[in-house]
């Protein structure tokens, strides 16, 4: 049986549901000293015809919002090939847009990806961070991975010859780099399509809520406003990220230190390869008979909420921290690959993943046990929860329209 790979620590940290801090911005806090504040450098607007022109101009393309993303990196080099390059998820998984940018960058060039990792579109920017949230927000169906190279200077020679290579390296250039339709989608605002006048806010507002709804599915935290000028000519682009005082980065960063103890990182086998997944606790509440915690869990670019319930019995006598455990419960039901998420009305074969107790998990999949018979501990069985045990099944068992109808009409003659 596959184990959880990474301990979770006892000390889950209470964090108010509605924190709008990116959590993922604790793992990079080294210090909780004022961070001088940082502007974003403006998109390259002046290159040739298949470059990222990003925002739309006039756009004030300022933010500091990350200040966490600068860290040490390497510069490119027009060798550079692009298979060499380590491909990361536009999202990552706390919902956020953060690519890391080296110390001293002053452009990238850099390649989109589908779902299946298939490239998409290859353009250049002076601010990475705010190219991919434009790119994000026009095409929430086709931007989910990236690859970048970073320059210490705007070299435009340097990033046409790489792009150059990158295309040789492929066979030709991606759709949103050849096709005029797709290098339209990627480069320019989207447009509503609306005809009159009096329809272009109208429509552009239909179109906002059908990209706000894909990027939300998306998993994506980031807060996207649209262009209000845009919209009134019927088209939808969303504006970069906002500046951020000093003050402000500096109370940000106390609240992601506070996150940083919250959020656990669990790696387990899956399918013969390594997954992992994030851990949130957002609250945690001691009860008479052990711990209820309500958390988030992040996985695959979706995150699902869920509350759980864990009895003493399950950690104490073991000597195991909670947290740990509630940890080996989630690897436990994504390993067996249980939907993570749960409304309405629920077949009997369904598991309640977003609330449930231990002793529900326990009951209802025996092997549960082994992740503790493995390591010469012993449950107690049913002398540590209440068993229901079921005596009639009323759920539906796979028949067919037809046999339901047969079945309700010959109860209702025997009624008669």
């Amino acid at each position: 049986m596959n184990q959880v790979a990474t301990k979770v620590s006892s000390s889950a940290t209470s964090i108010p549901r509605g924190s709008s801090v990116p959590r993922s911005q604790a793992r990079h806090v080294t210090s909780s000293k004022q961070t001088p504040k940082q502007t974003h450098k403006p998109l390259l607007t002046s290159l040739p015809a298949g470059s990222f022109a990003g925002c739309v101009p006039g756009h004030n393309n300022t933010s500091d919002l990350f200040i966490a993303r600068a860290a040490a990196g390497a510069t490119a080099t027009t060798s550079q090939s692009l298979s060499s390059v380590e491909i990361n998820p536009i999202i990552n998984t706390q919902g956020l847009i953060q690519p890391l940018i080296p110390t001293g960058s002053q452009a990238a060039v850099f390649a989109v990806y589908n779902d299946r990792k298939q490239l998409q579109y290859v353009g250049f920017s002076k601010d990475l961070y705010n190219s991919l949230r434009t790119l994000m927000g026009r095409r929430p169906d086709k931007a989910f991975f990236y690859k970048a190279v970073h320059l210490p200077t705007l070299d435009q020679k340097q990033m046409i010859d790489i792009r150059t290579a990158w295309f040789e390296e492929c066979g030709g250039p991606p759709p949103g780099n050849k096709l005029a339709l797709e290098r339209t989608a990627w480069q320019q605002p989207v447009s509503a399509g609306a005809i009159s006048e009096r329809g272009k806010l109208q429509a552009a507002e239909e179109q906002l809520k059908v990209l706000l709804a894909q990027i939300q599915q998306r998993g994506c935290k980031e807060d996207f406003q649209p262009d209000a000028a845009l919209m009134k000519d019927g088209q939808v682009d969303f504006l970069p990220a906002k500046a951020m005082t000093p003050e402000e980065l500096e109370a940000q960063q106390k609240r992601i230190a506070e996150l940083a103890k919250a959020t656990k990182v669990v790696k387990f086998e899956l399918d013969g390869a390594t997954a992992q997944y994030e851990l949130f606790f957002v609250h945690s509440y001691p009860t008479n008979g052990g711990m209820m915690y309500d958390l988030t869990i992040t996985y695959e670019e979706q995150e699902t909420r869920h509350r759980i319930i864990l009895g003493k019995e399950y950690y104490e006598d073991f000597g195991l921290e909670p947290e740990h455990v509630v940890a080996m419960a989630f690897t436990f039901l994504l390993q067996k690959k249980e939907p993570r998420h749960t409304e309405g009305l629920m077949l009997s074969s369904q598991f309640p993943i977003n609330y449930f107790s231990i002793s529900e998990l326990d009951q209802v999949f025996p092997d549960f046990q082994v992740l503790y018979t493995s390591k010469g501990m012993m449950l107690g069985g049913d002398g540590k929860f209440w068993r229901f045990n079921k005596l009639h099944d009323y759920g539906y068992k796979g028949e067919s329209a037809q046999a339901l109808s047969d079945m309700f009409k010959l109860k209702e003659e025997t009624a008669a």
